[in-house]
């Protein structure tokens, strides 16, 4: 069992504040989505954090060790965070990893980049396993057990496309990847256009999804992280370019086939969708 998991919550929320507010989101909603980072937007009855709710998760699928990656600025949350997330931590070992901007960038250099960062400032995770995931996805405790309790080395959550319940839009910022009939990683493709989706559609008819659920050996995978190409598209070190490398270098890179939700926080309209299940 890995007892371990980096939860990723340092991006700049770009997409949240760029994107269209729908007419039906109250004020405190749109000043939110606009001022903050996405992941500290609160929903629910007790005006709980969304990340709140997935450490909730976390912790009920049995991680023992939390790492939450944070942006510089985020001093106030780190000093504050039992008050902001109203959850007890009293019982549990969370720590705060800070994603530094590097010279000449006004954002992160992107998910792979935090997980690097993360493990030079707690070497312990250079030498055990650990898990991963989204700041702003709200994860089963189901996925969360399965990617816990996984017995490969290298590992994610296979998404099916239709479980998912995303339009083919929301489906083509994430990644879409290809396994065999072993269920081990054959190729990944970060963010594809939505017209080529019917292209990964597998033997059995569907298409899996990575959202970046994952499990990492860390012998290995420091290095990886710490020599992870950046992207010319995007400009960013990424999971997924990561995962092209386990590829390249021959390891067995396993996904877990679900057919799940994930609750997404992207957009102001996830904020709008969300509203409606997190009371």
């Amino acid at each position: 069992m890995t007892k371990s998991i980096i939860i990723m919550a340092a991006g700049a929320s770009s997409r949240m504040k760029k994107s269209a507010a729908p007419k039906d989101l109250s004020r405190k909603y749109s000043n939110s989505a606009q001022s903050k980072n996405k992941v500290l937007i609160e929903f629910g009855s007790n005006s709980k954090p969304f990340i709140s709710f997935l450490i909730k998760n976390v912790i009920e699928s049995g991680f023992e060790k939390i790492y939450v990656v944070t942006s510089e600025s985020a001093y106030f949350f780190r000093e504050n965070f039992n008050k902001i997330l109203k959850i007890d931590f009293k019982k549990y070992k969370i720590n705060f990893s800070i994603q530094y901007i590097q010279p000449g960038r006004i954002k992160p250099m992107g998910t792979s980049d935090a997980i690097y960062q993360t493990m030079e400032q707690f070497p312990n995770l250079k030498s055990e396993s650990f898990c991963v995931c989204n700041g702003d996805n709200i994860y089963t405790v189901e996925s969360l057990k399965k990617i816990r309790s996984v017995k490969y080395n290298y590992a994610f959550v296979a998404y099916d496309k239709d479980g998912l319940g995303f339009s083919n839009e929301k489906i083509s910022s994430f990644s879409i990847v290809s396994l065999n009939n072993k269920n081990h990683l054959v190729d990944i493709i970060e963010k594809p256009k939505t017209n080529s989706l019917n292209k990964f559609i597998d033997s059995l008819g569907k298409i899996r999804v990575n959202m970046n659920l994952l499990k990492f050996q860390a012998n290995d995978s420091f290095y990886l992280f710490k020599n992870c190409p950046i992207n010319k598209k995007r400009n960013e070190k990424e999971i997924a370019d990561v995962l092209k490398l386990l590829i390249r270098d021959k390891k067995k890179v396993f996904g877990i086939p679900v057919f799940q939700n994930v609750y997404d926080l992207t957009s102001k309209n996830d904020i709008i969708k969300i509203q409606k299940i997190l009371k």
